[in-house]
């Protein structure tokens, strides 16, 4: 009996020690939760997001608070309170993400220096009912003024799948700033020779539109707020040619089999072949071309009029409207965003303007391809060549060779399809042709003060 009572003693001791540590291992402990706060701001705009993520192992997050200092008052932010569970397990919230919209005007800020500062409470009762607090604090400048943009360009007579250039000061350093272009958005560069706060912004005039709903220029500053003023501009239409493509059991038998041997995938009869080429590598291709002609130096290297292949005659245009037609029934309709010129079989193909080759290559519909990136989001395109005389990464002159017309890709005959590019957007290249117009549509407006 006595041996029992001794047991039953030291069971309940150790029962007794073990549920204390348990409970101390969670509510006692002392160790604050860890904060991290992603990209912390050292400027607050008008409307600011902060990212937190905090950690407690032992008792468990109870609670994310932000909050800035300004002078001696102290303006909430917002806060997240986590339900707290059953004791033995701490609260249960280990790891925690949330996500802050922090607004000076709403809280009463000024512009001015502040104190951010986020807190996060632990579960345990290590002092009193609060718990453990871990903070982070910086040092932020709050910005509640949009920059001011002052448009200097005043010659943006457009034409439709046309290039427009705007030139504008900004009074302050920005994050960002260019033109908007209904949904699309050009970046703009600074502006040679103009000085600081200067900027240029080349951009591209949608090929199927005689107006545009919002035609911009957009400055972001560093602290996110966001100034826009407009662009006064007239807009010309010039109706897309209209052709009728034949395509023929001969072409198909000439040319798919080029598209099966790089595509083991494209199966089925040729002109199922034709049609997915038509379409989804079109797209794809269109897609690649984009990818590299959105991002390129950011100074001008060209230089005057860009060459056309001499003694070419002109094929199709930009942007002609094409309807392909197999057997008397329609298969699909494109447009030809660029313009074809037809020399002597395998004629040198000079380099358009003087800059850096930005791809080299077989690009699927457009066969053998060159581009090159002529500064500023510029950038020029060579197609269906026979072959490629230049290296990625090469410095070419205006003038220079950089390969042959040749009838790779989805070329019916030897010539070269040649593009115009503004960040992505293909362009009429006959603007850039002409000698007059770079001098009064593009000159001009770079160097307007």
């Amino acid at each position: 009996m006595v041996r029992f009572a001794l047991s039953l003693l030291i069971v309940t001791l150790v029962l007794v020690i073990g549920a204390t540590g348990f409970f101390g291992f969670f509510l006692l402990e002392s160790t604050p939760p860890a904060i991290t706060v992603a990209n912390p701001p050292s400027f607050l705009g008008r409307e600011t997001s902060i990212a937190i993520r905090a950690t407690d192992e032992r008792s468990g997050l109870r609670e994310i608070s932000v909050s800035l200092v300004q002078g001696d008052k102290t303006f909430h932010v917002g806060s997240r309170t986590f339900e707290k569970g059953a004791w033995w397990m701490g609260n249960g919230v280990k790891d925690a993400e949330e996500t802050f919209i922090i607004r000076p005007l709403d809280l009463g800020l000024a512009s001015g220096l502040a104190k951010l500062q986020v807190t996060a409470r632990d579960s345990s009762l290590w002092d009193g009912s609060r718990g453990n607090e871990g903070i982070w604090k910086a040092d932020v400048a709050i910005d509640l003024t949009p920059p001011a943009i002052s448009l200097k360009s005043t010659s943006h007579n457009l034409n439709s799948g046309g290039t427009g250039v705007a030139t504008f000061t900004v009074n302050e350093d920005v994050a960002s700033a260019g033109v908007r272009v209904d949904g699309e958005y050009f970046p703009a560069y600074p502006a040679p020779g103009m000085g600081k706060g200067s900027y240029t912004a080349f951009f591209a005039v949608p090929y199927t539109s005689d107006r545009l709903e919002r035609l911009v220029v957009e400055a972001v500053d560093r602290a996110g707020n966001v100034a826009v003023t407009g662009i006064p501009h007239r807009i010309k239409y010039h109706r897309p040619k209209v052709d009728r493509i034949i395509i023929t059991d001969t072409f198909l038998a000439s040319k798919m089999p080029e598209f099966t041997a790089a595509d083991p995938n494209l199966t089925g009869s040729p002109i199922e072949i034709f049609e997915r080429i038509n379409t989804e590598l079109r797209a794809r291709n269109n897609e690649e071309i984009r990818a590299i002609t959105q991002a390129g130096t950011p100074e001008v290297l060209w230089e005057g009029t860009f060459i056309r292949l001499p003694k070419a005659s002109g094929r199709a245009g930009f942007p002609d409207e094409r309807h392909y037609i197999y057997q008397g029934k329609e298969i699909g309709t494109t447009y030809h965003l660029g313009v074809d010129l037809a020399s002597l079989k395998h004629a040198e193909i000079p380099a358009a303007n003087t800059g850096i080759v930005a791809h080299t290559g077989y690009l699927g519909i457009y066969g053998n391809t060159v581009i090159i990136d002529h500064g500023m989001g510029l950038f020029s395109l060579y197609a269906h060549l026979s072959e490629i005389g230049v290296e990625k990464g090469s410095r070419v002159k205006r003038g220079d060779i950089i390969g042959r017309t040749g009838a790779t890709g989805l070329a019916g005959g030897d010539h070269l399809h040649f593009s115009m590019l503004v960040n992505g957007h293909f362009v009429n290249p006959i603007e850039w042709w002409d000698e007059s117009w770079i001098r009064d549509r593009v000159l001009a407006n770079m160097h307007a003060r």
